[in-house]
This record gives structure tokens, C-alpha cells and sequence, in this order.
């Protein structure tokens, strides 16, 4: 391991890094990190391998770490230990609703689609557009990004020529926000911007804050290199922002990464912010870090604050400058994010199949190829002490397809991967729902990804896999097709399934885009919870992730009430599992040590989620109202960030829980998060006792999902 300090940039040794070649002046299109002449290199030498049919239908190939090691040339090994299919199954094989996303009439491209979903909204992103759609899929807004980012354009683009491009939207399902991030540059590559904006509440019509960051900036240092390929993740305390910077000629110098306190991204009086910047940063061999992906973090949000970053390699080469294959991947764990001066610490996941860039997929009806970029990390979801990645890559036996790796991030191991297998696929549609038991490979058999290769294995147009058929090839450029750098995925907050939004071939010039929902399917655990499906999987999942137990061994009692003990049990659980440090001396004279919720209620007084129901007493055998359980749970999820100072709807949702009720906005917060919708459209029953099944779907909205 090797830790990196953040905030003082270091010299840069740019001749190292720079590869001989020019890209296209337009950055929508994929941007490599070496020169033309290796990018082709490396794409003749896998396209023998490339298929256009296959003996059987695409199948997932689950496999644990190899001992094999890289070898020279390019030809990478194929195989490792099988551990088959695992049994989960965490969402529908089918979606059980999709619609047309975002259509233009238009050239642009590629389109590099990418989604988010909130309590209410699909927010959908392509490298023109920012369009706002129900659930249902009816379309509420649509901006083109020049007219969004309008305020900005004079600085980002002074002489004009300005591009916009590289759309990237998530949800904090942590504290409610939407994440816009997109990146710009000018004509003449002096002027370099990320373009950060921030809903102010849980829905696309809250409003807006934006901000136009120097990206070329080290500190307070111009480099002046422009930005390329940036994401964005984050965990309880911070937004991580990284991507790769080029310098006026079109050739990679560095990876950056970029942190920034969501006390102050998230605070509405902000004026300025400030941020920390990593950037020089080299794999454990020497090759410089490309294409970092930050995490987004999922469930138990206490636990850890992941603060994570991976990266595969797309430029690792042998002692000759010869490219070869790579067997690992590189995750930067930022040390405390929130300090003056964060460090970052290396860590390389070694052990993985050997592999390459994927070759150029082949589609019906066209001599032209669709381009799955280089083997970049595209998705990384953390949740619950294990990293989920997402990758194109490419295999002897596989040559244009997605790896998915499952590291534990304890022991920063790999604990498996899985392979698409029979099939053309690139652009992986991820997330990681609350469905998937913890270290559990996913996916298994739901794999959501651009792909021209049919069900049944024949050669068709580019396609959305699962989700919608191409309708034509697509020729809008000479050989081969760029078909962007992502397709979106996002957990639904509320119901907890996965969304996912991608592009498909819709005439030989233009582009569609479709989304889809994919229904979670939890896996049954009592005997009495099934008289009411819609409690039934929220329950399954609570019991998953080892919140409750039950009240007996294969009984949940749905409706019995809740005590102020349990539901201390409860929301501790969720946040921080069973492994939590906790104040020893009793706070309260009812809540001795030999109780059974001790730890827990003392570990609530000291996140000061609760002091009590009298300043000596916790009351625990008490049930626990609707209204005090809105109170401790907002407290719970919004404290480590903002304490009681958070925003909320200051319109009256609810007719029995007023303004001027202490409860106010917390209730409010809590339909704001989707947490809850009330006990009828205009009740929230704020005095009414919470019930086991009640509080079930609380708790996995509010921690879990």
C-alpha cells in the first residue's frame, strides 16, 4: 500500500506520460489514454477473437480468484477457477415497466446515456440533454446542457467554441440530493470546467445549485490540461469527484481526483467551495492511474464512510513498451475526507483474469463495428464492507464483453468475478440492490448492458440486453461506431429494484434511448408476513441484512407494535450492524447493562439521535408513535452530516401534523426522502403506534436501499 497526500500537487513528468497521437478535437466521443496508433494496435490484436454468433444464449460465469500471472504479448488467458451461478436472484428477470427515454432529432453522438431515480422522478442525462420524466415515463422537462449551464458559458467558453459533454447524475440516496456533473471545454483547450449542480431537496423540481470548478487547477496551480471522462460518487461525509486530464495535444498526462465536504456542497449559503485535489497518481507498477472511478456507497451509511475509488488499467505494457494484459485493479481509499489534509492510500486487488481492450462488436446488417472503448471500470458501488465493479473488457473467449468483480474491502481481496459470456456486450447498466445479501456476487443472470448480440446468441442490431431490441445498424460514422462511455443504473429508493437507461440502434443515423424497471425479488424468510405483499419484501430484506431477527425463529409479527427499545435496535442496526462502539455508563436509570437493547439505546443517546423520554429515563417498553419514530429515524439518516439543521418542505403536507408541531420537519423530510406517503393522502396517523411491518419499510427506505 502506498499513501498519497492530498491538496499539494507534485511535479508533473509530462514526456513520461504523453502518448504520440491526437484524438478527435470533440470529446463526446470515448477518449482514450494512449495514442491512435496503440489504441488500433491493441484492437487488431484481439479481433481475431471477436464472434459474430455463439453456440448458446449469453450466460453468466462466476469465477474465484487465479493464480495465473500476465504474459507478454496480447493474447490474454481465459480461464480460472468456475465457481458457477450463485442462487440470487436480487431483481426480475423482466422489467414490469419500460418507456422511451430521451429522443432526439439529432446527430450528436454518441449518446452516453446515464440515470438517476428519486422518490418521485427519473432523471435522465445524454451528452446534449437533461430531461426530467415520471415513473410512469411521461416526460416533465427537458433542457439542452448549454441552455442549463447557461449562467456559466462566458467563463467556461470566453472565446468561444464551448463544449459541453460527458453527463454523469446520481441520487444521494443518503441525504436526498441529485448530482449533475458534467465537463466543458473551449475551443481552443485554454479553458477547462467541471460543471457541478445540486437539487436542493429530493425532487428534480426543488431547484438548482451550480458550480463551474477550474479543472484545470491543482490546488490553486493552472496545469493547463482539460478534463475528460470525470465521474462522481460519494459516502456519508463527502462527493469524490475523478477523471483523467489531457493536455492541448489530445494526450493523457494524469488521473485526478477530486474531493469536496458535503457540509458545504449541500450547505445553501455556500458561496465558495473549496476541495482537495489528488492527482499523479500510479498504479503498483509504475503505469499511471487512468480512468478512476469514485464509489457510490449503499446500505448501513454509519458503518463505514466508504470513501473509494477504483480503477482497472488501460495502459499497462511489459519491460519492451510492448502492450500486454493486466491481472488487477487499483482502489484508492481516502483517509479522512473531511480533514485539512486527506491522504489516499493504495491498494491493489491482484489476482484477476488477465485481460484486454475488448474487441469492436459486430452488428447485423452493417460492415461497421460498434466501439466498446478500452477496459476501463465503469461502475462501483460499495455496500456493507465489499466493492462491486463494473467493467469492459476483453478475454480470448470473450473478446467484446463485461466483467463484474467483487472485492472485500477488509481485506482488499477479490472474493470473485463473473463474466458475460456468448455474447457482444459492453456498457454495463449497474447497481446493486438492497436484494443482494452481503459478499454475494451480482449479477448473476441479470446483466443490463449494450450489446449486439441476441437472446438466443445470433448476430442483431445494437441493442439494450433485457430491455430493447435494435431496430437498425447504426452508420453515422466512418468504421467503427463510438458508442459513449456508460449506460445508466440506479436503485429506486422507494421500491428498491433496479432502473437502467441505455441507447439502441433506431435507424442508421440516430439513436434511441429506453429505460426499464427492474422489480427487486426478495428472498422469503418467515412463516406470517405474506397476507400483505406490500410489507412482505420489505420485511425479507430487513431480516437479509440481519436487522431483525424475528420476534420467534420463522415469525416476523407484522403487526405487532414496536417498543422505543427495539426500534433503538432497529435504526443502530442499520447504520452500523452489530459491530459499533457505545458509551458503557448508563445514560439512562431504565436502560441498565443487562438489557437486552442496552448498546443500542446508549449508542443512540451518544449519535444524540435521543435524549430520552425525561432527562433520566429512555422509556423502552414504550410503543413507539408514528410521529416519534419520524423523529429518531430523520435524526438517524440526516445527523452525521447536518444534525437538525437540515432543509425540508415547508408546505403542510399532512393535515394532522401542523407547522408548529415539534414533529413538523421531520415528518416533512420523511415524505420528501419517500420514506413514507402517510396513512391516507392527507394523514400521516402522527400519534398512531408504529407496527413491526410499518416500521420495516421505514427502516429499508431510510438505510437500506
Amino acid at each position: 500500500m502506498t499513501t498519497y497526500p492530498l491538496g499539494s500537487p507534485a511535479a508533473r513528468a509530462v514526456a513520461a506520460r504523453s502518448s504520440a497521437g491526437a484524438w478527435p478535437a470533440d470529446p463526446r466521443r470515448p477518449q482514450p489514454t494512449v495514442s491512435t496508433e496503440e489504441y488500433e494496435a491493441r484492437k487488431t490484436a484481439i479481433a481475431p477473437y471477436s464472434q459474430g454468433s455463439f453456440s448458446g444464449p449469453p450466460t453468466v460465469e462466476v469465477s474465484g480468484p487465479t493464480t495465473q500471472s500476465p504474459e507478454g504479448g496480447l493474447k490474454p488467458l481465459a480461464q480460472s477457477p468456475s465457481l458457477g451461478a450463485a442462487a440470487v436472484s436480487p431483481i426480475a428477470s423482466a422489467p414490469s415497466i419500460s418507456w422511451q427515454g430521451i429522443q432526439l432529432a439529432s446527430e450528436i453522438s454518441p449518446a452516453s446515456p446515464d440515470l438517476a431515480v428519486g422518490p418521485t422522478d427519473a432523471v435522465m442525462v445524454v451528452n446534449s440533454t437533461i430531461a426530467a420524466f415520471t415513473k410512469a415515463g411521461a416526460l416533465k422537462t427537458q433542457v439542452d446542457l448549454y441552455t442549463w449551464f447557461a449562467p456559466f458559458l462566458t467563463t467556461l467558453c470566453p472565446n468561444g467554441g464551448c463544449l459541453i459533454f460527458d453527463p454523469w447524475i446520481r441520487y444521494d440516496q443518503l441525504h436526498g440530493r441529485y448530482l449533475f456533473l458534467a465537463a466543458s471545454r473551449d475551443g481552443n483547450f485554454q479553458h477547462s470546467y467541471l460543471l457541478l449542480s445540486v437539487s436542493n431537496g429530493a425532487s428534480f423540481d426543488s431547484g438548482w445549485k451550480m458550480w463551474a470548478l477550474n479543472a484545470g487547477l491543482e490546488g490553486s496551480t493552472p496545469t493547463g490540461l482539460w478534463a475528460d471522462s470525470w465521474r462522481l460518487g460519494f459516502d456519508g461525509l463527502a462527493v469524490y469527484l475523478s477523471g483523467n486530464m489531457f493536455d492541448t495535444l489530445g494526450r493523457f498526462q494524469t488521473a485526478k481526483i477530486r474531493l469536496i465536504k458535503k457540509s458545504e456542497l449541500y450547505n445553501p449559503t455556500t458561496a465558495a467551495l473549496h476541495y482537495a485535489d489528488l492527482a499523479n497518481l500510479n498504479n503498483f507498477n509504475s503505469t499511471p492511474a487512468d480512468s478512476i472511478v469514485p464509489a457510490h456507497q449503499r446500505g448501513k451509511p454509519a458503518a463505514v464512510n466508504a470513501a473509494m475509488l477504483v480503477n482497472s488499467t488501460t495502459l499497462s505494457k511489459d519491460l519492451s513498451g510492448n502492450p500486454m494484459p493486466a491481472n488487477f485493479l487499483t482502489v484508492w481509499q481516502i483517509n479522512e475526507p473531511t480533514a485539512m489534509f486527506p491522504t489516499a492510500t493504495r491498494c491493489t486487488i491482484g489476482s484477476l483474469l488477465p485481460y484486454v481492450y475488448p474487441a469492436r462488436a459486430p452488428q447485423l446488417g452493417s460492415f461497421s463495428h460498434i466501439d466498446a472503448g478500452d477496459s476501463r471500470t465503469l461502475k462501483a458501488i460499495y455496500r456493507n464492507g465489499f466493492l462491486y465493479t463494473a467493467r469492459d473488457s476483453g478475454y480470448s473467449d470473450a473478446a467484446t464483453t463485461i466483467t463484474f468483480d467483487l472485492v472485500n474491502t477488509s481485506s482488499m481481496t477479490l472474493v470473485s468475478q463473473g463474466r458475460l459470456m456468448n455474447s457482444n456486450s459492453f456498457y454495463p447498466a449497474f447497481d446493486v440492490p438492497a436484494t443482494t445479501p452481503s459478499g454475494t456476487p451480482f449479477p448473476t443472470s441479470n446483466v443490463i448492458a449494450g450489446t449486439t448480440t441476441a437472446a438466443d446468441g445470433s448476430l442483431t442490431y445494437p441493442s439494450i440486453s433485457m430491455l430493447k431490441a435494435g431496430e437498425s445498424p447504426y452508420v453515422l460514422y466512418p468504421d467503427p461506431e463510438p458508442w459513449g462511455d456508460y449506460f445508466g443504473g440506479a436503485v429506486d429508493p422507494v421500491t428498491g429494484g433496479l432502473w437502467t437507461s441505455g441507447e439502441y440502434g433506431k435507424t442508421t443515423s440516430l439513436w434511441g434511448t429506453w429505460v426499464g424497471y427492474f422489480p427487486w425479488t426478495p428472498t422469503g424468510i418467515f412463516t406470517d408476513v405474506g397476507l400483505n405483499p406490500f410489507f412482505t419484501d420489505y420485511i425479507n430484506v430487513l431480516a437479509t441484512w440481519q436487522v431483525t431477527l424475528g420476534c420467534t425463529s420463522t415469525q416476523y409479527c407484522p403487526t405487532d407494535p414496536v417498543s422505543r427499545g427495539q426500534l433503538a435496535a432497529f435504526i443502530i442496526r442499520s447504520l452500523y450492524g452489530d459491530n459499533f462502539t457505545y458509551t458503557t455508563t448508563p445514560y439512562f436509570t431504565d436502560v441498565p447493562p443487562t438489557y437486552p437493547f442496552f448498546s443500542y439505546i446508549q449508542k443512540l443517546r451518544d449519535l444524540g439521535i435521543t435524549q430520552g423520554c425525561t432527562p433520566t429515563t429512555f422509556c423502552p417498553g414504550n410503543g413507539v408513535t408514528r410521529g416519534e419514530a419520524a423523529v429518531l429515524i430523520v435524526r438517524g439518516k440526516m445527523s452525521a452530516a447536518f444534525g437538525d439543521n437540515f432543509s425540508y418542505p415547508t408546505t403542510q403536507v399532512f393535515t394532522d401534523v401542523p407547522p408548529n408541531s415539534q414533529q413538523f420537519p421531520f415528518v416533512q423530510k420523511l415524505f420528501e426522502l419517500g420514506i413514507t406517503s402517510g396513512c391516507t393522502p392527507t394523514l400521516f396517523c402522527v400519534n398512531n403506534t408504529l407496527t413491526r411491518q410499518e416500521m420495516a419499510v421505514f427502516i429499508v427506505r431510510a438505510f437500506l436501499n
